[in-house]
């Protein structure tokens, strides 16, 4: 009997990265309403570009979710309303809500969308789930805090399509519901703008010896508050298979273009893997090697098999970013032997560079020749420049491949 594998989610800030989703293997990709989402308007879509969003995913046959899950007062109310009007002709897959409010101008104003209840609302228990299917919700985004064993108990006994994060950035708060950023910054978390303020490297002073510091919490190098490790569950794709949820969601709205294509990559593989055959499944070490590629912070599992009350430091970390690779840039368009390139970091002519690409294993090229914007001979691509680049032995590479670069020692 062919296996059931839940829809892999995928982030996407701007089209650019909504792009790399579809080709990398995503079957749905959720964006943010300008204005209305849990992340800058820098990272959101207005209606034009959703319009151009929707006809990208439908040409590649998956999905398209809109996020408008901010925090909504009264005055964002007729706000909501008017982008309901405005967006009519617009055939999202679902609206990803987290406001009761929003939910009910969502069954006047748009009945025929699909509604999926957002992790900010923490849903973390079975009558919960059917308390939202009963109101017509499709889909609940359980809160991060359910365990994997939970996460099968709702999708077995609620009756609603369940959804579970299975990568990317933690929030140290439940649910995401954080106000320390809103209270050292005027800068709400839960309006999209947060300061990361649990990141901060913060110290404790005594009332009565002002002048002395008290770290918070300690390691050899650093002092850490409160932030938290990214969540990582590549190693344990068997069981988010047989736990019944439909989604697989990915976070990263803000992350870059080699964040989506990676993180698409390996779980992707990871996924289609275990579907060919579960009974010889095994992991692959070079699916976790892609993911430490990425920029990110230490990698843990999060709540998926309980709260680690025995070391609840075991989740936290400090606000460095690791990661063993260098984006060098990726293929925007392939003319003959010459590749239109994005410039994220310089390269010269005789680089060797990785590369990966959907649906190939990586490799390696070298660069023969550089043509800068002009099309003149040059030696070197510079950062946030478009560049032509011929390969050595006339290699020709597809669209949206993604060169990189293993980071000095």
């Amino acid at each position: 009997m062919p296996v059931k594998l839940p829809e892999l989610l995928i982030p996407a800030g701007d089209l650019s990265k909504l792009r790399m989703a579809l080709a990398y293997g995503a079957d749905a990709v959720y964006v943010g309403a300008s204005g209305f989402s849990m992340r800058p308007d820098g990272v959101s879509f207005s209606p034009e570009t959703l319009r151009e969003a929707l006809q990208l995913v439908k040409a590649h046959g998956k999905k398209l979710y809109v996020a408008i899950n901010s925090m909504l007062f009264d005055e964002d109310i007729d706000l909501i309303r008017t982008w309901l009007h405005e967006t009519k002709d617009i055939a999202f897959d679902a609206l990803i809500v987290s406001d009761a409010g929003a939910f009910s101008l969502i069954q006047e104003i748009r009945p025929e969308i699909n509604i999926h209840i957002s992790t900010q609302m923490s849903t973390a228990n079975t009558p919960a789930a059917r308390f939202w299917k009963k109101l017509g919700a499709e889909r609940i985004v359980l809160a991060r805090e359910c365990t994997l064993a939970q996460a099968k108990a709702i999708a077995a006994e609620s009756g609603i399509e369940v959804e579970v994060f299975v990568h990317g950035a933690m929030c140290v708060a439940v649910s995401g519901r954080c106000l320390l950023s809103a209270y050292f910054c005027g800068k709400s978390g839960s309006k999209g703008v947060c300061k990361q303020s649990c990141r901060w490297e913060w110290q404790l002073v005594e009332q009565k010896r002002p002048d002395e510091t008290i770290p918070v919490f300690e390691t050899e190098r650093e002092t850490i508050f409160l932030g938290s490790k990214d969540l990582c569950l590549i190693e344990h794709i068997p069981l988010l298979v047989q736990s019944g949820v439909n989604s697989l969601k990915v976070e990263g709205r803000m992350k870059n273009e080699f964040y989506v294509a990676s993180v698409t990559r390996a779980y992707r593989a990871a996924l289609d893997s275990y579907a060919k055959n579960p009974d010889t499944y095994t992991f692959d070490p070079a699916w976790l090697k892609d993911l430490e590629a990425i920029s990110h912070r230490l990698y843990s599992t999060g709540f998926a098999f309980g709260y680690p009350s025995d070391a609840p430091d075991s989740l936290q970390t400090h606000n460095k970013y690791i990661g063993t690779a260098l984006t060098q840039g990726f293929v925007e368009e392939v003319s003959g032997v010459w590749h239109k390139i994005s410039v994220k970091n310089p390269f010269c002519v005789g680089d060797a560079l990785e590369w990966i690409a959907p649906k190939t294993p990586a490799g390696r090229v070298r660069i023969a020749e550089i043509r800068d914007e002009k099309s003149r001979p040059s030696e070197r691509a510079i950062c946030g420049k478009h560049v032509q680049v011929r390969f050595e032995n006339d290699v020709v590479l597809s669209a949206l491949t993604i060169f990189r670069r293993e980071k000095e020692a």
